[in-house]
């Protein structure tokens, strides 16, 4: 499967060169990046999804909807809860954010925390494969999500104002999805109102909820009648969205700065803790979000250009069990803020860099499931980056310093220091070529939950055991791209190999928690009945992970009016310990291959995305089978002088596939949504 698939990737690759001139063709613009600069011109894998494209994904939360990138995967746990893993890494080392502050929440301790940060309102995400540690710290090692909306207006509306208005309906759950955004040019100020709201259902599968791997490992009591294999609907899988925002700002010549507040209220469902149940406990969080933006042009010596971003987030969420008690209740208030200093010079050949980041976060757990005690952790930062553009070729570095001070209420303090490198070259042998490579070496300060975590922890069905005495996890990464773009064509390749000493991983002890005594036995010491749950303890392992991405996309052929496009993408990544054995939840390769036809105010799409099996697994793991999902979309313009208003089908998994998640934890007892098809209708004026 892998060789077909690639050859058609590679077939499609044959584009012919163009002429040899130094210069690549103007790109999308990533703010995110180190240095802000063109895509194709990025020294690590890059993409942006704008409005549009942020609409076509916008079928779950963050990580489904950029989970269709290359590199990029969901960790999914169900409808309400999906953050996303790039080349394998998550949690801790993906780094979310929104309008490039960090987003305080608690989805990097846990996989049924939702992320705050959504698309529904987005402008644009912009994704950061690979080490972004230089710009934003160590725990962006793995990447960079930045939501970006316009929360605080960057730009005064054409005629005065401008509104946006989103309103979907899908099958298969029953969902509805609505977005009303408007914009006002006030005198000195521009206003932004936005409203968002996001309705699903239970959402069908083809089959039982349960893989038949487990079914058949662990079948359920025929003595307990409430006890009946879930199946063609995947239970207490209802989620809720809504956000509310509000901001000002001035926009002038010189730039623009502003304020917003945004607030934001989710309630979802969690898969019933008992096998064979209907019912399942809920999550329901908040969050208010208060921050400040800029930025402005300035004449500081050989500095022209300061942006700043700050907010301050008060964040709770409470865990319900079915019967409607609250469990444990999570809170999270703190504060981020950034401040970086542009410059450019000797005939814009030198482009650089310089940034101050602060944070601060007060996170407690209170209740049964408190698996992690009440800690403050509190960064601060300081980097400069540097870019030298000869036209021909180039290169580019920095260096990054860091201190985390983590203080829990039971373990007391640690301090850590980490120090981040980077450097890097490029050359363009053509015009619209762009050839980079980069060597970083990363350093990582541990998380409270890496440290301190002492408890049953039910999203993971685990027992999990911190170690204080962790010390920082480095990562010497290496990677290389090619790649062209011209007005009807475009290719990628990104290649990469990161060294990880001392790698925190979250591993199986071999012991067990025995809930009537609170202590750690050997299973086989265990009596018969009791209940139990297997310890994972987070331990420093060397490790290495391998892989990379490809990309190729172009037109065809035009004939009878009718425009036809192809695109396919790949990924793959290889990550095992030092001396052997297989990381846990690493994504298998994906393939996806996409064809779509152009004509006039309309556009077909259809696309088929193909898993592979992934039976690399750690030691605790089972493998997980391969999946094919076959995906089409139809688009209507229909209004010839405003191509703002669009009809959207959408349809997803038109075969009704039974597909599982292997990065997930639940891939065993909750498999990816069936047959779901979507009508969405956008509209700008």
């Amino acid at each position: 499967m892998t060789a077909r698939w690639m050859a058609v990737i590679g077939a499609m690759a044959a584009f012919p060169a163009a002429a040899q001139t130094p210069r690549a063709p103007s790109d999308e613009i990533v703010v995110t990046a180190p240095l802000e600069g063109s895509r194709i011109e990025s020294l690590q894998g890059a993409d942006v999804l704008r409005r549009d494209e942020v609409v076509n994904q916008l079928v779950g939360g963050l990580g489904e909807t950029v989970a269709s990138l290359p590199g990029v995967s969901s960790s999914f746990f169900g409808a309400g809860a999906s953050r996303p893993v790039i080349r394998g890494l998550g949690e801790d080392r993906v780094r979310i954010l929104q309008n490039g502050v960090g987003a305080i929440d608690a989805s990097s301790a846990s996989p049924d925390h939702a992320v705050t940060a959504d698309g529904l309102d987005a402008d644009r995400i912009e994704v950061l494969r690979g080490a972004a540690a230089l710009a934003y710290g160590g725990n962006a090692v793995g990447g960079v999500i930045n939501v970006i909306d316009q929360s605080i207006p960057t730009r005064r509306p054409e005629g005065g104002y401008d509104i946006n208005l989103l309103a979907g309906y899908g099958s298969g759950d029953d969902s509805t999805q609505a977005n009303i955004a408007g914009v006002f040019d006030a005198g000195p100020l521009v206003l932004r109102l936005d409203v968002g709201d996001r309705e699903t259902g239970n959402y069908d599968i083809p089959g039982f909820a349960r893989s038949g791997a487990r079914i058949a490992a662990e079948p359920l009591d025929p003595g307990d009648p409430t006890l009946v294999e879930q199946r063609g609907q995947a239970p207490n899988s209802f989620s809720s969205l809504r956000t509310y925002a509000g901001g000002a700002s001035l926009v002038r010549g010189w730039g623009f700065a502003g304020v917003a507040v945004k607030q934001t209220e989710t309630e979802y469902g969690l898969p019933p803790e008992d096998a064979g149940a209907a019912l399942g406990g809920r999550i329901a969080l908040e969050q208010t979000r208060v921050e400040t933006r800029g930025d402005i042009k300035v004449a500081l010596g050989a500095f022209d250009r300061l942006d700043w971003g700050a907010q301050v987030a008060d964040y709770t969420h409470t865990e319900i069990e079915d019967t409607g008690e609250i469990a444990t209740t999570f809170t999270n208030e703190g504060y981020e803020l950034r401040l970086e200093a542009h410059h450019n010079g000797f005939g814009d050949t030198l482009d650089g860099a310089i940034g101050l980041q602060a944070s601060d976060s007060d996170f407690a757990a209170v209740g049964e499931e408190a698996f992690l005690s009440a800690t403050t952790t509190s960064d601060l930062g300081a980097f400069a980056v540097e870019r030298l553009d000869f036209g021909r070729w180039g290169v580019e570095g920095g260096v990054r310093v860091e201190t985390r001070r983590l203080d829990n209420i039971n373990a007391g303090e640690r301090d850590f220091t980490a120090v981040s490198v980077s450097g890097g070259a490029f050359y363009r042998p053509a015009e619209n070529w762009f050839v980079g490579a980069t060597l970083a070496r990363t350093e990582r300060a541990p998380t409270a939950v890496e440290l301190f975590a002492d408890g049953p922890h039910v999203a993971t069905d685990a027992y999990e055991l911190g170690d204080p005495d962790l010390e920082k996890e480095t990562a010497t990464t290496v990677e290389a791209s090619l790649r062209f773009a011209d007005a009807k064509r475009r290719f990628e390749i990104n290649l990469y190999r990161a060294d990880y000493a001392d790698f925190l991983a979250l591993v199986d002890s071999g012991l067990v928690f025995v809930e009537s005594s609170e202590t750690f036995e050997d299973p086989a010491t265990v009596a018969p009945g009791e209940a139990t749950l297997p310890l994972f303890t987070y331990v420093a392992r060397d490790a290495v992970f391998t892989g990379g991405e490809i990309s190729v996309g172009g037109e065809l052929f035009t004939a009878a009016g009718v425009t036809v496009s192809a695109d396919g993408a790949a990924d793959y990544v290889h990550a095992e310990f030092d001396g052997g054995g297989a990381l846990p939840r690493i994504p298998p390769r994906t393939v996806t291959v996409g064809a779509e036809a152009a004509w006039k105010g309309v556009t077909a799409r259809a696309e088929v995305v193909d898993v592979a099996k992934q039976d690399r697994v750690a030691a605790f793991e089972t493998p997980t089978d391969g999946y094919t999902l076959f995906n089409a979309r139809l688009t209507l313009a229909p209004l010839p002088d405003n191509d703002r208003v669009r009809l959207i089908l959408d349809g997803r998994n038109l075969t009704d596939e039974e597909a599982r998640e292997h990065v997930s934890f639940l891939k065993d007892v909750l498999p990816r949504p069936g047959r779901t098809v979507r009508l969405v209708l956008t509209a700008g004026f």
